[in-house]
């Protein structure tokens, strides 16, 4: 199905590309206890790794974990993405340092099936892009915590397109979905305009039109529907309101999302 082609990235955003930890230096001057998830880690040295964390109250950030990649470290398998820990993390020279670690929730199915695996790996590669180090974000930490949740609980094919969905709309990017965004028309509301972010006429839209349902399954996630629109069954309609929320994520960021590179897109 044809549609229109994301925009390449503009130089203006390389300022999301995260500083190397090697010249970074650490804000935290206090030892502190915080709730997190973990987004990824880094290699560091042969026994060290450098953790990236969104906390609740601290925002986004990195700190070091040391002595984890040996093998008889205890907390290396609690730093895996997606985890939901308590830490305490204590000041360094160049970056703070995980003390402790324990995990606050047990996520075994998220681990374990390859569908849920995707699905949070491309979550947490937005919420990377889309936080700022150090600035709390509560309400994404949150957001996040509560997808991460529902994925352990259940499969959805609407599962990423949900989470994605209300996240634009929590940015301030909701889009337009009961007017063409074109001529401002309410009738015939077939298409959808990635680039201007929102629904468009049976005139005005370009390329093929959208599946019979489309736009009411993107309605149902942001009109407080959410729950109904996560036990839909696999159909074009759910495929392309899955299609349109990533396609819609990569506009806002103005780049590529890497983890979507294993989902079947063709909008």
């Amino acid at each position: 199905m044809g549609g229109p082609a994301v925009p390449p990235p503009r130089d203006g955003h390389r300022r999301l590309q995260p500083t190397p930890p090697s010249l970074r230096r650490s804000r935290f001057v206090n030892p502190f206890r915080d709730e997190a998830i973990v987004l990824g880690s880094a290699k560091s040295s042969e026994a060290n790794r450098v953790v990236f964390l969104l906390t609740r109250d601290h925002g986004r950030l990195a700190a070091a974990a040391n002595g984890v990649r040996k093998t008889k470290s205890r907390i290396g398998a609690r730093l895996e993405p997606m985890c939901h820990v308590d830490v305490m993390i204590k000041p360094g020279r160049s970056l703070p340092t995980l003390d402790e670690v324990k995990l606050v929730t047990v996520q075994h199915k998220l681990h374990s099936d390859l569908q849920r695996l995707t699905q949070g790996i491309a979550m947490l590669e937005v919420v990377n892009k889309m936080t700022p180090e150090h600035e709390p974000v509560p309400h994404i930490f949150e957001m996040l915590r509560r997808a991460l949740a529902t994925l352990e609980e259940q499969r959805s094919p609407l599962m990423l397109a949900g989470f994605y969905w209300k996240l634009l709309a929590l940015e301030g990017s909701a889009p337009q979905l009961d007017a063409c965004v074109s001529c401002g028309g309410v009738d015939d509301l077939v298409g959808f305009d990635i680039l201007e972010g929102g629904v468009q006429c049976a005139n005005c839209r370009m390329g093929a039109a959208l599946a019979p349902g489309t736009i009411d399954i993107v309605r149902m996630i942001l009109g407080g529907q959410l729950r109904e629109a996560l036990a839909l069954e696999e159909s074009t309609a759910v495929h392309q309101a899955s299609e349109l929320a990533m396609n819609a994520m990569e506009a806002h960021l103005e780049r590529r999302i890497r983890s979507l590179g294993v989902f079947d897109r063709h909008l």
